[in-house]
């Protein structure tokens, strides 16, 4: 089993600082991480990726400590959707909300967002990108004090998730 240790030397060693994580969590073969600060994306790929490359490491959740912008705006579901629609899928052109990507969508008491989504296909290479791009847009939120974006592929996307809008646009009719 992939250890703490082992985690937070490969964070040091791609972003040469030792006090950058504030949480550290391993379960399951998941190894959750929350950063005090953003990296830049090349790092985060590469920390990612070195995570991944280890053989008991399953998944890897990355998230940020973020300061919530406004205690009293009322952060609701469908403010939520309207600004992932923002987030265009660069191979299809299509945002994420009419493709059907967004499977589960939450706001907590404490405005905090759960999302769970999915890719169109597991091998997506832009699957890193899309799921930092989530959780940016929906931090630009006022009120929003923090965002976990979970990947699933269970079940499977198929094109019946889209939207009827996505499908006219798409010439799926």
């Amino acid at each position: 089993m992939v250890t703490k240790e082992e985690v937070l030397k490969i964070i040091k060693e791609n972003t040469g600082k030792e006090d950058i994580v504030e949480s550290l969590e391993i379960e399951n073969d998941v190894v959750k991480i929350r950063f005090k600060e953003k990296i830049d994306d090349t790092t985060l790929l590469k920390i990612y990726n070195e995570l991944r490359g280890l053989e008991d490491v399953k998944q890897v959740e990355i998230g940020f400590v973020r300061e919530s912008k406004d205690e009293n705006v009322k952060v609701t579901e469908e403010m939520i959707l309207e600004k992932l629609k923002e987030v265009i899928d660069p191979e299809i052109g299509m945002d994420a909300v009419n493709l059907g990507l967004i499977y589960e969508l939450r706001v907590n008491p404490d405005k905090t967002v759960y999302i769970k989504m999915t890719m169109t296909t597991p091998g997506c290479p832009l699957t890193l990108w899309l799921l930092r791009a989530v959780e940016e847009k929906v931090l630009e939120i006022p009120g929003v004090k923090d965002v976990e974006v979970e990947l699933t592929f269970d079940p499977p996307w198929t094109p019946d998730r889209m939207s009827e809008e996505a499908k006219k646009r798409l010439g799926m009719f």
